[in-house]
């Protein structure tokens, strides 16, 4: 089975989008670049407005840490005198109210001098093991400071002489003054930054202490979040949160700070959400493309092909009429559109001139049929005058024969003359005509002959016509001639054609018999009408019943309808004739 042909718009689609396919590709791979710059952008910025949010902080820690660092080379000339280390603890406070708490720890634990006037002893503390057995710079958070009373960073920093190790500075900065600030919009939007050690203990946070861990990654070991230090990444909080988080050094070694932004946010803080305008950009310039494409295909053929096609579709219909014009059309429709124009001028003319020839030739053959019916009528008289002249019976009744042969003839060719197609030729009109003109006889024994005609009207080529004509003719000669008074009622002359089948056709001509009053069954006159009837029949190709009981006489012919050929010739009614002759004469 063949494939249903397919539109030429889908054709159209179908190259248009494979042109552009390379294109979209490239504006894919671009997009995606764009995308990934948009990420890389937004993730930059997240980063800068972490550390940003945590500068106050960084600053805060790195003047603890410088600080630190300036008691430590002090406290190595004042620090077995009590009094001058205590007054350079106070002098430290007063310029830096921003701590809360300075002090001096020796190896051993205690607190020799600090701002609080009183030694304590810190061996036991938490935390002060370690810091011994490693001496370095250090961040650690107490939620209840000893001497303040407060929750502060506590920043340790080792006193050394050489390599000897000499005590500890320790710095008290409260959380309090501390605080992250954020702006108001990072406020509303969730924003979270906190502050790690290198061990990876939240040093400050703009959530506080106990709620910042819901907004961290869920690292086992935060040290490895330290690791990504000046990076981005995104991971789910222990409350299954999709958050990008921002890591960066703000102590170089020892504190980090991480920001927590809801994805959204972060992605939205350089604009990132119109990477699905970007996305959609091949997309649009395929549409583009496409209507373009389509747009041009309907305005320089499609329309067109329209106009060309309902133009044949009328022609095909019998209009005649040439295309105007194709308005806008390309060179080569407007060839199209002459060639058609030509065509139709030709073919009107072509069939004008047919239209003519037939007229012409329905004209002759009218003239033609009119004339042999004159002639045969004339020929009918001139019988009559000798009929009227006849001194015997035998000759009289040859005369009658020949004359109903004539004028049936005669009849047939009137019949074609006034046919308004000349083609086929109507049964009913036919066979009635024969039946009014041959049927016609005197009165037997003082009753009328009633004759009983139903033809079915069927249309039939002149070649079957003509033939049915001169069997039904000669078949009602004979009955006429044969026609008797039955005992049971008057004489009757019937003749019936019917169609039993759709391309069959039935014909019952019958008689009544009985007295006569003319002697018919005492003359015969050799048997002409049956040879010719014969001949007919082997014409029609069907096949005869007679049935013969002692008040009816039953000729019936069943034959098929033969199919009318227009291109060839029909037989003249001389060729039926003259056929029919030679056979009778065989």
């Amino acid at each position: 089975m063949d494939a249903k042909p397919r539109s030429l718009t889908v054709y159209l689609a179908a190259l248009v989008t494979l042109a552009l396919l390379p294109l979209g590709l490239i504006a894919v791979l671009q997009t995606r670049a764009v995308i990934a710059e948009a990420d890389d952008n937004s993730r930059s910025s997240v980063l800068a407005r972490t550390i940003e949010a945590a500068s106050r902080e960084q600053e805060l820690l790195q003047k603890a840490v410088g600080a630190g660092a300036g008691l430590a080379a002090a406290l190595a000339e004042v620090r077995e005198d009590g009094v001058a280390c205590s007054a350079l603890m106070q002098r430290f406070l007063k310029s830096a109210p921003e701590f809360v708490f300075a002090g001096f720890i020796r190896p051993d634990g205690i607190m020799a001098c600090s701002t609080a006037d009183e030694v304590m002893d810190l061996s036991d503390a938490s935390g002060f093991s370690k810091i011994i057995e490693n001496p370095q710079l250090t961040f650690s958070v107490n939620r209840s400071g000893a001497v303040s009373g407060q929750s502060v960073i506590i920043v340790t920093r080792p006193v050394m002489d050489r390599a000897q190790l000499l005590g500890f500075v320790s710095i008290s900065i409260p959380h309090a003054l501390a605080s992250i600030p954020l702006d108001v919009e990072d406020q509303k939007s969730d924003v979270v930054i906190a502050l790690f050690d290198a061990s990876g203990e939240v040093l400050l946070s703009n959530v506080g202490l106990d709620e910042v861990s819901g907004y961290l990654p869920p690292a086992p070991d935060k040290r490895l979040v330290l690791s990504n230090s000046g990076k981005t990444f995104s991971d789910r909080t222990p409350l299954g949160e999709e958050r990008i988080f921002a890591v960066a050094t703000i102590i170089p070694g020892e504190v980090a700070v991480i920001g927590s932004w809801p994805r959204d946010v972060a992605l939205a803080s350089v604009g990132a959400g119109s990477t699905a305008l970007t996305i959609a950009f091949p997309i649009l310039m395929w549409v583009t493309g496409l209507g373009v494409a389509l747009w041009g295909l309907h305005r320089l053929v499609i329309r067109h092909l329209d106009s060309l096609r309902s133009a044949v579709r009328r022609f095909a219909l019998g209009e005649r009429d040439p295309i105007e014009s194709l308005e806008g059309a390309p060179q080569e429709f407007q060839q199209i559109q002459t060639a058609f124009n030509r065509m139709v001028l030709l073919i009107r003319e072509a069939e004008a001139q047919h239209e003519r020839d037939l007229v012409e030739k329905t004209l002759l053959l009218r003239e033609v049929h009119h004339r042999v019916k004159n002639n045969l009528q004339l020929i009918a008289s001139i019988m009559n005058m000798h009929l009227r002249k006849a001194e015997t019976p035998e000759a009289r009744r040859l005369l009658e024969q020949l004359q109903r042969r004539v004028r049936g003839l005669a009849m047939v060719h009137q019949t074609l003359n006034q046919n308004s197609q000349m083609t086929t030729i109507n049964t009913e009109a036919l066979i009635g005509h024969l039946v009014a003109e041959l049927a016609h006889r005197p009165p037997i024994l003082g009753q009328v002959v009633e004759v009983d005609c139903r033809i079915a009207p069927v249309e039939l080529g002149q070649d079957q016509a003509v033939t049915l004509s001169m069997l039904v003719a000669e078949a009602l000669t004979n009955a006429v001639k044969y026609v008797g008074v039955p005992q049971d009622g008057p004489p009757t002359i019937s003749v019936e054609l019917t169609r039993p089948e759709e391309n069959t056709l039935h014909l019952k001509i019958s008689n009544t018999r009985g007295q006569t009053d003319d002697g018919a069954d005492l003359f015969h006159s050799g048997g002409i009408g049956q040879r010719l009837m014969q001949a007919f029949l082997r014409q029609l190709d069907g096949s005869e019943t007679i049935t013969e009981t002692s008040s009816h006489y039953v000729y019936e012919v069943t034959f098929d309808i033969a199919e009318v050929e227009g291109d060839s010739e029909p037989k003249t009614i001389a060729d039926e004739r003259g056929g029919d002759a030679r056979a009778a004469a065989e």
